[in-house]
């Protein structure tokens, strides 16, 4: 297949999941009593998702360091290998950690079980569309 190709047939399919995500992002903030507008925002949205479930914000700001760390100073400086292996594997550990506790807490805050929490996990593409769309309401957190 030729490359041009490949690439469109990739950025299509990349834009139409970003749409999806933003509208189920936009319709769980809604349920959650938020401006849906505010799933647009880029950072801002990944904000306010860990403040509709509940999450203390010092997820988030770990998570914009770890990013920031990654995506401006590892890139521009040259780390040892075994320093770039490392943080390589402190970075998946806390993502998946973080994704693990979201999913629970969004789970808990609309009333759901171990399987839907699993499928937020596995499948986080599919299962936010069930919630936006679906009949499960939303309860705020007790913290």
């Amino acid at each position: 297949m030729d490359n041009k190709i490949l690439i469109c047939i990739t950025s299509v399919a990349g834009a139409a999941l970003l749409i999806q995500i933003a509208i189920s992002e936009w319709k769980i903030l809604e349920k959650a009593g938020e401006k849906g507008w505010k799933a647009l925002i880029p950072f801002y949205n990944i904000f306010m998702s860990h403040h509709i479930v509940g999450m203390n914000h010092a997820w988030f700001i770990l998570e914009m360091i770890i990013w920031t760390f990654e995506t401006f100073v590892a890139a521009f400086l040259d780390f040892p290998l075994w320093f770039e292996t490392a943080f390589l594997i402190f970075t998946t550990v806390f993502t998946l950690v973080s994704a693990a506790v979201h999913a629970n807490k969004m789970c808990n805050c609309f009333g759901k079980g171990l399987a839907f929490k699993l499928g937020m996990f596995f499948i986080p593409y599919v299962f936010p569309m069930m919630l936006a769309f679906g009949p499960a309401e939303y309860k705020k957190p007790r913290h």
